[in-house]
């Protein structure tokens, strides 16, 4: 039996392998795929998708786990890039994993997550990135939850009818919709958890239900903009604003497009926005209980639903420390990785880089939350955005837009 590195078990099958697709692979992963996540998409638009290309790319993301040429598992490595602490990094967006029914239960889809790990890594990933169908199984392998948000339902009129909703329009040309995502990427940066995007990544804009509203400053310059989702109206239903991003360069953006929000109160009964918690959204709603609440506890406020995800994994410690965004001189860095053996070791970060001064020892702390405390910024040692940065709101807080 081949040993399954950093996860316990049983034992994959001998001779297990991973490999590319090809596009003989086609069917039989968009069969696999349909059925694993079954009310998703139809194998005719996944094998449509891998064909000719989807908003992360088409068969060559995908990957085949075989045992003596037989198929058994297959998932989808997406290249991406995500801004972290003023700086963006090679990521590799984790997907569609998934086993084929008579070979659950045997290790396989662990394994191929470990191999996974380690190509993506060989490729000159630094992070991977994915949203888990089970946050404990990922978490064996060395994710961690990265990120929080407050999920609010609310009329519009709770919201003050901020100045600068009247500099918001909305995006109905070929240009505007350029200075829209120019203004994103100016963002990536200032942001900790969005993601630089193709042209086929902002193809969610042409969806005929998305609607886009830019806040251009006194200059003519976008400095934000938010993307509501319209539903399909139906008698007796409240009529529901969905806000699908919200993104802000700074204050007065942020409060020019919530005082937008606050003049479509005669359109719409409710809104959904997902906010980050240094947003403090709650101190902008007089009344904190949700529309229909009917909670047992006459003073009990419903403010918000919390989320959480996706889960972000180191794949590459050093990487990620080094270069001039490193900081706190002589900070030591203990860490065990069972998937990523290279990450192991004690870690010196001074202003002159970082160097590993020998192995992990007992006290080491596990990648995964190595991760989440340089993320959070509660550990010393982690990298500092360049000189000049300055922040956008939500500096501590881990958001991505894009799901996969």
């Amino acid at each position: 039996m081949m040993e399954k590195p950093g996860f316990p078990g049983a034992a994959p099958p001998e001779g297990l392998r991973l490999r590319r697709a090809e596009a003989e692979d086609g069917w039989p992963l968009a069969e696999l795929w349909s059925y694993v996540f079954p009310g998703e998409r139809s194998a005719e638009d996944r094998l449509r998708e891998l064909e000719e290309g989807g908003t992360f790319g088409g068969i060559e993301t995908a990957w085949v786990a075989e045992v003596a040429g037989r198929r058994v598992g297959a998932l989808r490595m997406y290249d991406l890039e995500l801004g972290l602490f003023g700086r963006t990094f090679p990521t590799m967006g984790l997907a569609a994993v998934a086993v084929e029914p008579e070979h659950r239960r045997r290790g396989i889809g662990g394994w191929m997550c470990a191999e996974a790990l380690r190509i993506a890594r060989s490729e000159g990933h630094v992070l991977s990135a994915l949203y888990p169908y089970q946050a404990s199984f990922y978490g064996r392998l060395g994710y961690t939850l990265a990120g929080e948000l407050h999920r609010y339902r609310f009329p519009a009129s709770d919201l003050p009818l901020f100045e600068g909703s009247d500099r918001v329009a909305r995006v109905r040309t070929v240009e505007d919709a350029e200075r829209l995502r120019e203004a994103y990427g100016r963002t990536v940066l200032k942001a900790n958890g969005l993601l630089r995007r193709t042209s086929t990544m902002w193809s969610f804009l042409d969806h005929a239900r998305n609607v886009s509203f830019a806040y251009r400053d006194p200059q003519g310059t976008v400095r934000g903009y938010l993307v509501i989702r319209t539903p399909r109206r139906r008698p007796g239903r409240r009529s529901r604003m969905r806000i699908r991003e919200l993104v802000a360069a700074d204050t007065a953006a942020y409060r020019g497009l919530l005082g937008w929000i606050s003049s479509q109160r005669d359109q719409w009964d409710e809104v959904v926005y997902d906010a980050l918690p240094s947003e403090g959204f709650h101190r902008l709603l007089p009344h904190p209980r949700r529309p229909g609440s009917r909670s047992k506890r006459g003073l009990w406020f419903e403010s918000a639903r919390l989320l959480r995800g996706p889960m972000l994994r180191v794949l590459n410690l050093e990487a990620l420390l080094d270069g001039e965004g490193a900081r706190g001189s002589g900070a030591v860095l203990a860490v065990r990785d069972e998937q990523v053996p290279e990450n192991e070791g004690t870690w010196q970060v001074s202003d002159s880089g970082v160097r590993r001064m020998g192995t992990a020892g007992e006290g080491a702390i596990p990648i995964g939350i190595a991760a989440d405390l340089l993320v959070s910024g509660a550990l010393p040692g982690g990298p500092t955005p360049p000189d000049g940065w300055e922040p956008a709101l939500g500096l501590r807080d881990f958001r991505m837009l894009d799901s996969f």
